[in-house]
């Protein structure tokens, strides 16, 4: 609903604004054929299609050229978020978004979601129980996950962290690779009003496994609508005084399932971003640049509101819906109050995200897609980075060619058909092609680059048919007088 009433004001937003524009383009053409008379009369006497077709061809491009100027402004900005948000809306969980051609198989995942029922089944302890945490991740190591994330922050110790420190000093290394959540402290005078330092874990004083990774899990929402839509994929903190790096979990794991070969050397690349001391940590997060290379993919580390479409998610796989081959969700209570060990068909050759989305966790947000757990948010990067890297939008000559292409054909039409039937039929069809374009370009945020010129069109045909048609009628009314 939400959606639609967004949709709506929208849509007066752009015809009020298309209003002014074709009230200014009225004046400014009065304007010019007083001060271009010579001009004006050879207007006057062109061909009838020829004016329709360069008339609109000047809006059309004239309303692509602003976008383009106008393309890093709030206004655009917001615009943007709407149509890509509109998309993944449109194309959640749809089969074509399971997988790219090029690669050799999807990613399949499973959700271990510590919900309301399992919540209340431990009995709303304040600390998720470290022996419960320990059994879901032996369950899954043992029963041939792809990769383990741990979305549960491990700071404070508890009455029952025994088991689970002895099993992560065990950890196999033949077991899949773990990731465990590493937050940061909030601003506050014990941080000096900074934002980067780590908050420590009880696991700290102790050595684990090789085979187990620190990762940060920081995204960031828009500010205007508090819904998160951009990731993080590098933060730098300080630890104990030193500064560290810290990964995001979509970035390592996707590291570990294209090349795992160069798992070690992109660590050592990230750690020279590292600067001598933590009192510089901002200065480095600010001017972080470079790139990280493995496998085919090429990731760029530094990032700016310019570049915003290559930091964004693109969500496919929504909250709380039908369950398909590609992701499965099961209430951790299944599992570890069960009375024997259940199949690992579960947990096999999945990448598996232990999560919370019981209402006490505080862990749930909006997106694109509606409100989900954090869980659900890293998984939907995971698989964004890996089936779709960085978005680069495609280049401006191929957007300019298919944008011109579309108004040129557009402004034939509309001068082909002048009846308003006609433009209306020419005008369906026409944006009919937008459809195949917005499924290719939807995670640029592009197609609203084509809509809004070919709309800004038609809504100027539709103010010259009209017009047009009460100077018919005028000029009739005037001759039956006579």
């Amino acid at each position: 609903m939400k959606w639609l009433i967004k949709l709506t004001m929208l849509r007066y937003i752009f015809v009020y604004m298309l209003g002014g524009f074709v009230r200014l383009f009225h004046a400014t053409k009065g304007w010019i054929a007083v001060r271009f008379h010579p001009v004006h009369r050879r207007w006057q006497q062109m061909p009838k299609f020829r004016k329709h077709f360069i008339s609109n061809f000047v809006v059309g491009v004239a309303i692509a050229v602003g976008l383009h100027v106008a393309h890093h402004t709030h206004w655009i900005s917001q615009a943007e978020n709407w149509a890509m948000d509109s998309m993944m809306f449109i194309n959640q969980n749809t089969p074509r978004m399971a997988q790219i051609p090029n690669k050799s198989r999807p990613l399949e995942f499973t959700f271990l979601d510590i919900d309301e029922d399992t919540y209340r089944t431990w009995e709303e302890p304040f600390h998720i129980p470290r022996d419960k945490l320990e059994h879901l991740i032996s369950y899954a190591a043992k029963g041939g996950a792809q990769a383990i994330v741990l979305d549960v922050e491990l700071a404070k110790p508890s009455a029952n962290d025994t088991s689970l420190i002895t099993f992560l000093q065990q950890y196999k290394a033949e077991y899949p690779p773990l990731f465990l959540l590493r937050g940061f402290y909030p601003e506050s005078k014990f941080t000096g009003q900074k934002d980067y330092y780590f908050r420590s874990s009880f696991l700290d004083s102790h050595e684990l496994g090789k085979n187990i990774h620190w990762v940060q899990p920081l995204f960031r929402a828009s500010a205007s609508d508090q819904v998160v839509r951009y990731w993080h994929l590098v933060a730098i903190g300080c630890l104990d005084g030193l500064p560290a790096i810290a990964p995001a979990f979509q970035l390592l794991i996707d590291v570990y399932l294209s090349a795992p070969e160069e798992f070690k050397q992109v660590i050592a690349q990230l750690e020279k971003q590292l600067p001598d001391s933590c009192d510089a940590i901002e200065e480095t997060e600010q001017h972080l640049k470079g790139e990280l290379y493995y496998a085919d993919k090429r990731i760029k580390l530094d990032a700016n509101e310019h570049q915003r479409i290559g930091e964004r998610i693109i969500y496919t796989l929504p909250w709380q819906k039908t369950t398909t081959d590609e992701f499965w969700q099961r209430p951790v209570y299944k599992i570890t109050e069960a009375t024997r060990i259940p199949s690992n068909d579960l947990v096999q050759n999945r990448i598996v995200i232990i999560g919370a989305s019981y209402s006490d966790s505080r862990d749930l947000y909006q997106t694109p897609l509606g409100e989900m757990p954090g869980a659900m948010i890293i998984l939907n990067a995971i698989k964004s980075l890996h089936l779709y890297g960085q978005i680069a939008p495609p280049h401006s000559v191929i957007k300019w060619v298919l944008e011109l292409g579309l108004i040129i054909l557009m402004s034939w039409a509309f001068a082909r058909y002048n009846s308003m039937k006609g433009t209306l039929v020419t005008g369906t069809v026409i944006i009919i092609i937008l459809l195949p374009l917005s499924f290719y370009f939807f995670k640029y945020g592009l197609w609203i680059d084509f809509a809004v010129p070919l709309l800004g069109m038609q809504f100027h045909q539709f103010i010259a048919q009209y017009e047009e048609n009460i100077a018919i009628r005028n000029r009739l009314n005037n001759s039956g007088k006579h």
